[in-house]
């Protein structure tokens, strides 16, 4: 089988969900011996911290750079070709010049349906919509994704539609004791146990305003914040004096320190309106680690019963949640129930369903 696989991901973003979809993928389909396998990238995607990690031959790599960037995101890789492969794009991005290709999208999420401005959502929608209307194979990492695809972009019946979740990776998992390196990498960020963590993106539907509001309500408690982005000025200035000095933020981590901090946290805080799948939240789980989260469809889906859900984003209401956990039993009872959910996803399942589906397309 050729397959072709479009790295524009690693582009676009430095780290991230889609950008951790797209490496496992890689990297399962790099170790297939009947696959012939190529990749669309260019120069910029080298920054990617998931690229950084991925050993990807010299031959197996096809230039689709661009003197201007943002050409390199609107317009389609120009790539002729006669023979039949399967084509699938990390984000959305057209390929043009082959008779036979077999285009695959992968659906991650319909945020700019909900949350972006008018302009951003028709730019965004123009790359994803036309991506989905040409493809013959459309993978929904959720079944929330695929109602929301149902509602905003409706397959065709000659269309193949799956929906095949995402995984976790198995270098999160409870620690029963610390070794030195591990206690260094906590004293060097001045932690204890019983923090808070919040970890990714903080735009809008992420609603990090929330956790400033726990923070100024209980100063007392620390506040870890992983990845997305250097705190702001205007983040900084929603805080109290007190709350501010509770704040750590780590602008990156490996997965063997974010499990360090997953193990020691009193609980990860995702007050998400929105997501495609939420990846944090099974990580956290696979670690044994309390996820309190806000009540929607997609964490109902794959949290199950699992995590702590807040009708509201109510700091009262979270307190009130959050001090059960000092509860042994029931803390023990919502770990237990993690560990036992997390085990549902894997890289493994979700990289060989996803090959059956090419397997199925071909």
């Amino acid at each position: 089988m050729h397959i072709y696989l479009d790295n524009i991901i690693y582009s676009k973003v430095k780290n991230g969900g889609v950008s951790n979809y797209w490496f496992e993928l890689s990297k399962y389909l790099l170790e297939k011996k009947d696959v012939d396998l190529h990749f669309f990238e260019d120069s910029k995607g080298e920054f990617n911290f998931h690229r950084k990690a991925l050993q990807i031959p010299k031959s197996s790599i096809i230039s689709s750079e661009r003197s201007i960037e943002l050409l390199n995101r609107l317009l389609p890789i120009d790539y002729k070709s006669d023979a039949k492969f399967i084509y699938h794009s990390s984000y959305f991005r057209a390929l043009k010049g082959s008779k036979n290709q077999i285009e695959v999208s992968t659906v991650y999420d319909f945020i700019h349906n909900y949350y972006s401005s008018f302009l951003k959502r028709k730019i965004h929608n123009n790359l994803k919509f036309n991506a989905i209307r040409r493809s013959k194979g459309i993978i929904c990492i959720s079944n929330n994704t695929y109602k929301d695809l149902l509602k905003f972009c409706p397959p065709k019946a000659n269309q193949k539609v799956e929906m095949i979740y995402v995984g976790v990776s198995d270098d999160y998992f409870p620690i029963l004791s610390l070794n030195s390196t591990e206690e260094q990498f906590l004293e060097s960020h001045e932690l204890e146990n019983d923090f808070l963590l919040f970890v990714g993106g903080r735009t809008n539907y992420k609603n990090f305003d929330f956790a400033i509001s726990i923070l100024n309500d209980n100063p007392n408690r620390k506040l870890v914040v992983v990845g997305g982005g250097s705190i702001t000025e205007t983040e900084r200035g929603k805080f109290s004096k007190e709350a501010l000095s509770a704040l750590v933020f780590i602008p990156s981590v490996s997965n063997s320190e974010l499990n360090i901090l997953f193990n020691n946290a009193h609980a990860l805080l995702y007050p998400s309106s929105y997501e495609g799948f939420g990846i944090p939240v099974v990580e956290a789980m696979r670690a044994g680690c309390p996820v309190i989260g806000l009540n929607n469809a997609t964490l109902q889906e794959v949290g199950n019963d699992s995590a702590i859900l807040l009708e509201n984003l109510d700091v009262t209401d979270f307190k009130n949640r959050t001090d059960l956990l000092f509860n042994s039993d029931f803390r023990s009872e919502i770990i237990e129930k993690g560990l036992a959910n997390s085990k549902k996803y894997s890289w493994e399942k979700c990289n060989s369903e996803t090959f059956e589906f090419y397997k199925s397309l071909y």
